[in-house]
């Protein structure tokens, strides 16, 4: 009997780790600049632009590009780091379609692509692309699979569901710093 109580335990235990998985990669509502649609295969793009740019130098000290996330109409941020859509692959997994934009007059060169997702100061997942270069306002898409280990969602739960999600779109001549921070529990 007491076999039987462990093994619903063990099956809730997973049911919820998984739930929060799940809201991790997708968050509960929508994301800045968000529409607030639905996850599945039939709703519109969730495009999320990530509003605090920073731009850091090679020696990871800030400067220049504001991080109010305000531009002008003659300064626009160097890239538009947009999320096209986010579906499930599993109860701990999640395939993120993303887009950059150079929205710079001149073209980018070296340009990489990196993402990063921590919580408790933990990093938990990361990948990477490596774009080349970017003519000026040329896009680039890619998709990433986000596979979370259980022990994983479990760290951002005992975080009460606050992760970071950075994104550094590196170049030859600088690192762009696109920081999203959500509370998805």
């Amino acid at each position: 009997m007491q076999g039987k109580h462990i093994a619903i335990a063990a099956a809730v235990l997973v049911v919820v780790v998984g739930g929060i998985a799940g809201a991790l990669v997708t968050g509960f509502g929508p994301a800045p600049g968000g529409d607030g649609g639905g996850l599945g295969g039939d709703s519109t793009a969730t495009a999320t632009p990530y509003e605090n740019t920073v731009v850091v130098d090679s020696t990871g000290t800030e400067s220049g590009g504001g991080g109010d996330g305000t531009a002008t109409a003659s300064q626009p941020d160097p890239f538009a780091f947009v999320i096209e859509n986010i579906s499930e692959c599993g109860d701990t997994c999640r395939v993120v379609d993303a887009s950059i934009v150079n929205q710079q007059d001149s073209a980018a060169t070296g340009v990489t692509v990196r993402s990063e997702i921590y919580t408790g100061g933990d990093k938990i997942w990361e990948g990477s692309s490596d774009v080349g270069t970017l003519e000026s306002g040329e896009s680039y898409s890619d998709t990433k699979r986000v596979d979370l280990s259980y022990g994983e969602a479990y760290k951002v739960q005992q975080n009460d569901g606050k992760i970071l999600i950075k994104t550094y779109v590196v170049t030859d001549g600088a690192t762009y710093v696109f920081k999203d921070e959500r509370d998805v529990s």
